[in-house]
């Protein structure tokens, strides 16, 4: 069982319920019947420790060398601990513009991680604890942040996971830059345009109408309203997106965009580059 962006805590919902009893056998099987067959000296079954004589590591002083359960499951669970941090991040990444959906989350992730507090599997495996623990830690800041949180209305893409996420970024980027480049700006820039984070000098849209002296603010819509269309933004920017757009968004000289919903309500079924945003949007 994996967890996932909708499930960042499934992992240890299964492993705690059964799947680390199976572990806790392999681990007893592999060290006193593969291993040290017959070289057994003591097998603590409350710590989870077994004492073997010395026969393979001629490196080691020691006439005796004690394996743990707690150690053998450590590298599983630093990998699951760090994947579970990413989908948190991510599942706080698109609520952060929002206080009460990221106080809803965090209230979610709480309840599910004690529960897995109180699994009988952590009374155990006390070792198990400092690893919920540092969900527990990032759940925490990341729900204390948002109240102090100065608002950046950048974008968010959607993704299954933060490599997918950054992934999709780069193949847009490329794609926009395309030319004719519909776009200007460098790729830390719009990474940051599409993650949440702040920018600097923006991204210059650069598609113009008719008149070449101005730039296409219904290319620019629709291209936005695609991207949400297909999900890769959230639609609950809608009721915000003049603004992220005038965050976000140059036009082609670098100067503000002005006059947004004018330019919407104007607005033609065929946009200019309409064909090219389409098979952008279809290359995702």
């Amino acid at each position: 069982m994996k967890s996932t962006t909708e499930h960042p805590l499934a992992f240890f919902d299964w492993y705690l319920e059964n799947e680390i009893y199976n572990d806790l056998t392999e681990f007893y099987i592999h060290i006193t019947e593969e291993l040290y067959l017959n070289n057994t000296d003591q097998i603590d079954k409350v710590n989870h420790t077994v004492k073997v004589l010395n026969i393979h590591h001629d490196e080691v002083a020691s006439e005796y060398i004690t394996f743990s359960f707690e150690h053998s499951s450590k590298s599983k669970l630093k990998q699951e601990v760090k994947r579970a941090k990413d989908f948190i991040e991510l599942g706080f990444q698109k609520r952060f513009s929002e206080k009460k959906e990221v106080r809803a989350y965090a209230g979610f992730l709480r309840i599910k991680l004690n529960g897995l507090f109180s699994n009988s599997a952590c009374k155990e495996f006390p070792f198990l604890l400092s690893y919920l623990e540092q969900l527990d830690s990032l759940i925490n800041q990341y729900s204390k942040q948002s109240t102090s949180y100065s608002y950046t209305p950048s974008f968010v893409f959607i993704a299954k996971t933060p490599e997918e996420q950054l992934s999709k970024i780069k193949t847009l980027y490329k794609q926009l830059n395309e030319k004719p480049s519909i776009i200007s700006c460098s790729l830390e820039e719009f990474i940051n345009a599409f993650t949440g984070k702040e920018i600097d000098e923006g991204i210059n849209w650069l598609i113009t109408g008719k008149n070449k002296n101005y730039v296409s603010k219904p290319s620019l819509l629709y291209f936005l309203d695609e991207l949400i269309d297909n999900r890769f933004l959230s639609r609950t920017i809608i009721n915000d997106l003049y603004k992220f757009i005038r965050y976000v968004f140059r036009d082609h000289k670098g100067n503000e965009l002005k006059n947004l919903k004018q330019s919407r309500e104007a607005m033609s079924e065929n946009p200019a580059s309409k064909d090219r945003i389409d098979i952008i949007i279809s290359s995702l």
